[in-house]
């Protein structure tokens, strides 16, 4: 009874379906949304699944979060039952051309400077999908001269079946939710499916190392690689920064050139574009100590790219709920760029015993904490990074609030 199940439920509601909602949680606030759906003539049960309840489904549309795999799911659903998941039920009711994007890192800026870029150059375009807007909340007012820019998880990847964007991205592939996938390959299996549907007349964008993944799988679309595109700018004009952030601009770049956007039009357009909060977001300077807001770095290849922008020392604020990476394989990068750690959450234990051998590692119990051991082990023309290599579920509702948290005690 998130974003996406609810906006699920009711779209199928107004298509004329009888819809049933079931929800494993319980938790305040689910009172409201129950009452909105049956107020939408939807049903709605929570706190488990129950066979009764779900009765013998024609169709099931399951959120990105319900791991399929889990028995108390799988006794549910009936032997046979269709299962899609919102992104493919939008998909099927949306007349717009389809750029989508999926990664480990980079989804949510890529997918806004094409939103941005397009919607510059006159064309209408929708930014939707993982980043927050279920697709089926906005399917059904696109034309076909508009444009739904997707983000896409490797979750709701899971369970698409005839998802055909006109132009898909495969950003990168690293080390992330091992929680819900068993290792590298099928988490990359998965990235890969964004690719299954496409043909001859549709794009399949990836970075250079990721082609012969893209052949393997004998996709049909036409692969390029956008990392060896030229972005024709001066790095002064471009707002995001970062080495990672140029890829992501460089797919921005192609994907927007493909969709017939003229280049004077993609240039003014990455020129005004507006950074996104906390993902590598300076937030000024004080006492000569940068600080630096990384908050959406949830997972480890996150963090190492972020240190690799670095030019200058750090303190890195670190932890939280972990997901199955293995965090050694950043050891090199933090014995370059790191003077010290601040850790926090529940990964702060495993953080201090892999990386206290290398660099001084401090636990803290809170944000603010963490802040002041930070700006205590900085000096001036050295940075604070909060960039945590862990979800935020631990201590926070989201990666915003634990960004949020860290940019109350840094700004005066």
């Amino acid at each position: 009874m998130g974003a996406s199940g609810c906006s699920a439920a009711r779209f199928l509601a107004e298509k004329g379906a009888r819809v049933r909602v079931t929800e494993s949680a319980s938790t305040p606030g689910l009172d409201t949304r129950e009452a909105d759906l049956d107020r939408a003539g939807i049903r709605a049960e929570t706190g488990g699944h129950t066979r009764e309840f779900c009765g013998d489904p024609f169709m099931v549309v399951v959120s990105p979060g319900v791991d399929l795999r889990m028995p108390e799911i799988a006794a549910v659903i009936p032997r046979g039952a269709p299962v899609i998941g919102e992104l493919e039920l939008g998909a099927m009711y949306c007349a717009a051309s389809m750029v989508a994007v999926t990664g480990t890192n980079g989804k949510s800026t890529t997918v806004e400077l094409i939103g941005h870029i397009l919607n510059s150059s006159g064309r209408q375009a929708v930014v939707c999908g993982n980043i927050g807007i279920p697709l089926t909340s906005v399917a059904c007012d696109l034309n076909e001269d508009s444009v739904a820019v997707v983000e896409v998880s490797s979750f709701q990847l899971e369970t698409v079946r005839n998802f055909k964007p006109r132009i898909a991205v495969l950003l990168n592939v690293s080390d992330d939710h091992y929680d819900r996938h068993e290792n590298y390959d099928r988490y990359k299996k998965e990235k890969l499916r964004i690719f299954i549907n496409q043909d001859e007349n549709d794009y399949a964008l990836v970075r250079s190392c990721l082609r012969d993944d893209v052949l393997a799988e004998k996709m049909r679309g036409k692969i390029i690689c956008f990392d060896r595109t030229d972005i024709n700018m001066d790095a002064a004009e471009i707002p995001l920064k970062g080495e990672h952030n140029i890829e992501n601009v460089r797919c921005a770049v192609t994907a927007s050139r493909l969709m017939g956007v003229a280049e004077r039009q993609i240039h003014s357009g990455i020129r005004n574009f507006k950074t996104l909060d906390c993902r590598f977001e300076s937030l000024g300077t004080f006492n000569g100590i940068e600080y630096i807001d990384d908050s959406k770095a949830t997972n480890i290849d996150a963090t190492k790219r972020a240190l690799e922008s670095m030019a200058k020392r750090a303190v890195l604020i670190a932890g939280g709920r972990g997901k199955g990476g293995d965090y050694r394989r950043i050891l090199p990068i933090i014995r370059e760029k790191v003077k010290a750690m601040v850790v926090i959450g529940e990964s702060r234990e495993k953080l201090i015993s892999i990386f206290s051998n290398i660099i001084p590692v401090i636990a803290a119990d809170t944000m603010k904490e963490a802040v002041e051991c930070a700006s205590r082990e900085a000096v001036a023309g050295e940075a604070v990074l909060l960039s945590p290599m862990c979800s935020s579920f631990d201590m926070f509702k989201n990666y915003r609030e634990r960004g949020e948290a860290f940019r109350k005690e840094v700004l005066p």
